[in-house]
């Protein structure tokens, strides 16, 4: 039996038997044809080139006009046609994130939160302009520079955000080499000003001023005594960060001692385990500025679990500004770094690169902002 021998067959008694062109009559009239860049420029009165620029937000295009094209192509439900565009333009539509937090352990869960939040602002920039967000985990020694090979051999995105810069970075002389758009969550040199002649932008947080500042809380509590952990001496932000730190102590004409400065730990457990170290001192520090908030909440774990009450007589700092602070008891003061501007901005930066179009400030350097909470203050 046939399928419209079946169909007739399970019809009861009574009910009409309906021809194709009747059913189809009954159904409601569909445009099954996919709306094209063709025919929103004929509808538009423009020309294909002028609606292809205006659906990337190219600033080139009136904004009128802009808004005009986009909301006749939402009007038509138009999807871009990924594939013929890419075969045309050899675009992806993708930025690439290299970074080696995808690697870390930080023990504060599935993911590294400040990535999280970065990622946040990275993604929710990158829809804005039309791109998608590959993230790739960045490689160490031999191999590092193998990810930046398959990402340009592969024309897997058209232009990548690197994180983690530190001096004498070798992937820079390779993207540079092979004039491959990207842009730095950090600046290129640890000297500012041979930094600004980099010819690719930067966006960077004022790590040393950050830190200096969160030390100068310190010491105006009282503290003499400041402990500082974590990090490493790899990094610009780490660098800086235990630079603040030191000038902090100068200015107030307080001695280092390089016993109360520890450049390891980037978790938790580290913050915990260094914590436990300090406090089994004869004479422990009065206040651990940790060079993370991830490393404070093990810093704070260990005082508590010492017995030692967080707050004006045995204070704890972090920075980053993570969301997680503002929950712990006591809640943390912390150097905020605006994490999602931050990831915003690059975006905007690394499409100016891909546009043509120098952007107004290459160089973008923010300012943290001190967050005073009870760790420090008390209750």
């Amino acid at each position: 039996m046939t399928t419209q021998e079946q169909h007739k067959a399970s019809a009861g008694p009574n009910e009409p038997q309906q021809s194709g062109e009747q059913l189809r009559q009954m159904l409601p009239e569909l445009n099954t044809a996919r709306p094209t860049i063709a025919e929103i420029a004929r509808r538009a009165g423009v020309n294909k080139s002028t609606v292809s620029r205006a659906l990337r937000d190219d600033p080139s295009i009136p904004q009128a006009t802009r808004q005009r094209i986009q909301d006749l192509a939402a009007q038509l439900n138009y999807v871009p046609n990924a594939s013929a565009r890419h075969l045309n333009h050899a675009r992806t539509d993708t930025i690439a994130l290299v970074s080696r937090a995808l690697n870390l352990d930080t023990g504060a869960g599935s993911a590294d939160p400040f990535l999280v939040e970065l990622l946040a602002g990275i993604a929710d920039e990158a829809a804005s302009h039309h791109f998608d967000v590959l993230l790739v985990r960045a490689e160490e020694g031999e191999r590092e520079l193998g990810v930046y090979q398959r990402i340009l051999g592969g024309r897997h995105a058209d232009g990548v955000i690197l994180t983690d810069l530190r001096p004498n970075d070798h992937r820079l002389a390779y993207l540079c080499r092979h004039r491959y758009p990207h842009v730095l969550f950090g600046r290129s040199a640890e000297d500012l000003a041979e930094a600004r002649l980099y010819p690719y932008p930067w966006a960077e947080v004022d790590n040393r001023s950050g830190a200096r500042i969160g030390t100068e809380h310190l010491i105006g509590l009282g503290h003499r005594r400041i402990a500082f952990i974590g990090g490493g001496d790899t990094y610009h932000w780490e660098r800086d960060r235990r630079a603040g730190y030191r000038e902090a102590l100068a200015r107030a004409n307080l001695p280092y001692d390089p016993r109360l400065c520890i450049p390891s730990g980037i978790s938790q457990k580290d913050g915990y385990l260094l914590t436990q170290q300090l406090l089994s001192w004869e004479e422990p520090p009065t206040a651990i500025f940790a060079i993370s908030d991830v490393l404070a909440v093990g810093v704070m774990r260990a005082a508590l679990d010492a017995g030692v009450q967080v707050g004006p007589a045995f204070s704890v700092i972090g920075f980053d500004g993570l969301g997680l602070g503002s929950y712990l008891t006591p809640p943390l003061t912390t150097l905020r770094q605006p994490i999602n501007e931050v990831g915003r901005i690059l975006v905007q930066l690394l499409c100016a690169v891909l546009r043509g179009t120098p952007p107004e400030e290459p160089h973008v350097f923010l300012q943290p902002e001190l967050i005073v909470r009870a760790s420090t203050r008390g209750y």
